[in-house]
């Protein structure tokens, strides 16, 4: 055993995503500190359908740097399937999940060490000062609130995407085949103990990767229904109230007609607003519930639509033996 470094293969994921400017340092970087910290450990990055030299850049430092594998998807994914792709490709008793652009390497060690001491995943939440602008913040807010009510998932607005998993959580996760996932959410429906860590963003690129608001509010959408089944009975409920007030008000349309008519002897003026504003009311709340029910039966068109998550276009691993080839399995 070398001195003062931990035996157990840890693997390190990221996802590259047009990260040329940044990549090599991150690199660098974090194999230092893998180097510095542990016995045996690789380096996994996932490209994520990069369109500048990203992969080059990382195909040029396979030929002078140990521990790397380099896994190119064919085309761009969403993030969370880049993220499957990079559990289901590590090997280690340990992984940790990071993004380059924002998470601190330095932090590695003591998210191992802590899943180590048990913890089968260590989420790590964000401190400080964050990149998001207020209207990501205020989006992110409110999502979170909302699918707590509706998901029963608490999860904090704070998490980033830095965890550190045990190969028993690990292996769960990956054997979760829903086509719609969410780490932050998987990792509450595996159910193992959590630890936090609290950490300040780094930021790596300097300028924001913008993503469309129609897409994050989409995928928004898909992560509550795929995840809760609360919205369809909140839609069956709607349903319900809707037709027993129809009810009632039909029993009061007859009465009022009979009274009227009969023991009053008088005519009953056209109700032609009342007509309006119920047909109206009624109608709105049938194409809320179809909405909601469009919205499950498209979950489960995809979900029984039969294909891999992701294609692999090439894998690159690095071209240097460990100079300890006896004690490191990993290259």
């Amino acid at each position: 055993m070398e001195e003062g470094k931990i035996e157990n293969l840890v693997s390190v994921a990221a996802i590259i995503y047009n990260d040329s400017r940044v990549v090599e340092s991150y690199i660098r970087e974090t194999i230092s500190v893998l180097g510095n910290s542990f016995a045996n450990y690789e380096l996994v990055l996932i490209d994520n359908g990069s369109t500048d030299n990203s992969v080059s850049k990382v195909r040029e430092m396979l030929s002078d740097m140990e521990n790397i594998r380099l896994i190119a998807l064919s085309r761009h994914y969403h993030d969370e399937i880049a993220y499957t792709a990079a559990l289901e490709h590590c090997i280690g008793d340990f992984v940790v999940l990071m993004d380059m652009n924002l998470d601190p390497p330095d932090l590695i060690p003591e998210l191992v060490k802590r899943c180590i001491k048990g913890h089968e995943i260590v989420v790590g939440e964000r401190i400080g000062k964050t990149y998001d602008s207020f209207m990501e913040k205020l989006f992110s807010n409110a999502f979170y609130v909302v699918s707590r009510f509706l998901t029963g998932y608490n999860v904090d607005p704070k998490l980033g995407n830095f965890f550190a998993f045990s190969r028993k959580s690990v292996n769960s996760i990956v054997n979760i085949k829903d086509k719609i996932r969410y780490i932050k959410y998987l990792i509450y429906e595996v159910g193992y103990s959590h630890n936090k860590i609290s950490y300040n963003e780094i930021r790596r690129e300097r300028k924001k990767r913008q993503k469309d608001f129609l897409d994050r509010l989409a995928f928004a959408i898909e992560i509550i229904v795929s995840n809760s089944n609360r919205l369809i009975r909140i839609g069956s409920l709607i349903g319900l109230l809707a037709g027993l007030l129809n009810l009632l008000y039909i029993l009061y349309a007859v009465i009022y007609y009979v009274v009227v008519t009969i023991f009053l002897d008088e005519k009953i003026a056209p109700g032609w607003t009342t007509t309006a504003v119920v047909n109206s009311v009624m109608f709105f709340l049938i194409f809320v519930i179809l909405a909601i029910v469009s919205e499950y039966l498209t979950h489960i068109l995809r979900e029984t639509k039969a294909g891999n998550l992701y294609f692999i276009k090439e894998e690159h691993n690095s071209c240097v033996f460990p100079k300890n080839i006896s004690k490191k399995n990993v290259v």
